[in-house]
């Protein structure tokens, strides 16, 4: 394995003022940072470049739609969202890579618990659907897609990642409870 240069680090931007563009860079730096780590055999940080490269992803789709995007429940709320929301696209891929980064290689940053193959696995799996997961978050953030919330798990989770504690069971929104567009066909409404 030979070191790969590693792109420039976006300028610093005020909070609340990264643009997706700047998130994906972010991403891509990660990744290269990650599979460069892992030739140092360095797996505590591969798998957590690895984590930072995926989370990119459900930031600009949280950024995109209004929502709270800042802590790794918010993240994993993202996710499950955006696999309910579109459940014929790659979304499940998208919620497993989060999953999978989360509990792999952010855990293993704090406890050193799994061995470089398996750490080299995940950047694998990780580098192997970053195009995919680039695409269906900028497809999320863009035409989120008619929601209705139909069970506990999900009206707790838009909850955490709208703020509006209000939502319940039944409550539709026809953009998918994003708080940045607009829905012309049904509005967003009570159930």
């Amino acid at each position: 394995m030979t070191v790969q240069p590693v792109p420039p680090l976006p300028d610093p931007v005020e909070p609340g003022q990264q643009t997706s563009e700047h998130r994906r860079a972010i991403s891509r730096r990660f990744i290269i940072q990650a599979r460069n780590e892992l030739t140092q055999s360095n797996r505590l940080q591969a798998g957590e470049k690895a984590w930072g490269a995926i989370a990119q992803l459900f930031k600009i789709v949280g950024q995109e739609r209004g929502w709270r995007h800042h802590s790794h429940r918010q993240l994993d709320s993202i996710g499950r969202h955006i696999r309910a929301e579109y459940p014929n696209l790659s979304s499940q891929s998208l919620a497993d890579a989060l999953s999978d980064a989360y509990h792999v290689g952010h855990e293993n940053f704090y406890e050193n618990q799994y061995d470089l193959d398996e750490i080299e696995a995940l950047v694998d799996a990780v580098e192997r659907q970053l195009p995919a997961l680039e695409r269906l978050a900028t497809e999320a953030s863009l035409h989120p897609r008619p929601f209705e919330i139909e069970s506990i798990g999900q009206r707790r989770r838009l909850r955490e990642i709208t703020g509006n504690h209000s939502l319940d069971i039944g409550d539709k929104s026809g953009v998918g409870f994003s708080l940045l567009h607009s829905s012309v066909s049904d509005g967003d409404m009570p159930g």
